[in-house]
């Protein structure tokens, strides 16, 4: 009876058999999974190997391997949907500004929505000085932008003159039009709904989709499982990252975590 032990070969089979069950029918879902028709939404490379090249680091392995299924996606006549998943420092940006080159390439434009005005001006620093090396525009339309600065960021985006905008919410409201909108990229999407990040692809024809996150919700990972979002991972950091050091501190020592802030800030 020691074959029908937990750890024994019996067991072991019936596991291996419902795993073998399981991928097969999920290679059926995806085999069978009709897609909208999608538009072609990459170039020849150049503008991708310019912004590589101004790059202070080489890139990993997972995001070498993540452009290339990115970019396999845009060049299929259906549309993307797939989930970029990586911790935090794991270079997700870097892999999204990848995409946002290859569809201005194509001649169509790209959106970052990022869930909080804070990290959507972080990503639009980061983003700039890489962008304008392949000589791509990038603006930024939050509820801040007002007046003549934003009528400007709007005539842009409708004219085409702005490759790449990133914002908040304020991205799909009625009023931002753009002239050919082919890829929307959501970061930490599940702090957006399903009709704010549909919005957001209303504003294009035929728009590819790529979420990022560093913490997939069930949700994702049930989509992923089935077969409607293909996934990529970033199991990797870029060399000279420091690694993250996450602490739970409780409240009564706030005033040490704001102390600590400024030394980290006065080191540099």
């Amino acid at each position: 009876m020691d074959r029908f032990a937990p750890a024994g070969p019996a067991w072991s089979r019936l596991a291996y058999d419902e795993l073998l069950a399981n991928q097969l029918a999920l290679g059926l879902v995806r085999a069978n999974l009709k897609r909208p028709a999608g538009r072609r939404n990459v170039g020849d490379g150049q503008l991708p190997g310019r912004i590589e090249a101004a790059l202070p680091f080489s890139l990993t392995g997972s995001q070498t391997r993540a452009i290339a299924e990115i970019a396999s996606d845009m060049s299929a006549p259906t549309r993307m949907l797939r989930l970029l998943q990586g911790d935090v420092g794991s270079g997700k940006t870097v892999v999204a500004l990848m995409a946002m080159a290859a569809a201005a390439e194509a001649g169509r434009q790209s959106a970052l929505m990022a869930p909080t005005e804070l990290l959507a001006r972080q990503h639009a620093r980061t983003l700039a000085p890489l962008a304008a090396s392949a000589g791509l525009t990038v603006a930024i339309l939050t509820g801040r932008e007002k007046g003549r600065e934003r009528e400007d960021i709007l005539a842009g985006l409708a004219s085409g003159a702005i490759h790449i905008v990133v914002g908040t919410h304020a991205l799909f409201q009625e009023h931002v039009r753009f002239r050919d909108l082919g890829l929307a990229v959501i970061d930490e999407q599940h702090r957006f709904g399903v009709h704010q990040r549909l919005a957001l692809a209303a504003k294009g024809e035929a728009v590819d989709l790529l979420v990022m996150t560093a913490t997939p919700i069930p949700r994702t990972l049930v989509l992923t499982y089935f077969g409607d979002m293909e996934s990529s991972q970033l199991t990797e950091k870029p060399a000279g990252r420091k690694p993250v050091d996450t602490r739970v501190i409780g409240m009564d020592r706030l005033g040490d975590v704001v102390d600590g802030i400024g030394r980290a800030l006065e080191a540099g």
